[in-house]
């Protein structure tokens, strides 16, 4: 694929077709000199800071679902259960 260099302010860059940045989910890229050439490849994060993202983005849509849970019948009586079972173990640990 060719395309030209192009001024953008003080430096110089490329555009990437939208398919390009579509098909490898590119924000981020490293830029690497091979002596002979140049490769530009994504940035790789971590499954875990993908996923944290991910949340981040649908943390609305994620706290209103855990106050739905929170609020079942079946919910309250597992913690209640639980709580009968072992007690306050945080003030146990302090005694």
């Amino acid at each position: 694929m060719e395309t030209k260099i192009r001024k953008i302010g003080n430096s110089s860059g490329i555009i990437l077709p939208k398919a390009l940045v579509e098909k490898y989910g590119l924000s981020e890229v490293i830029i690497e000199d091979h002596g002979d050439g140049i490769m530009i490849r994504p940035v790789s994060r971590p499954s875990f800071q993908i996923r944290m993202e991910e949340a981040k983005k649908n943390k609305n849509a994620i706290y209103a679902e855990m106050k739905k849970q929170a609020s079942l019948a079946e919910t309250r009586a597992f913690y209640e259960e639980e709580l009968e079972e072992c007690g306050d173990i945080d003030t146990e640990i302090i005694d």
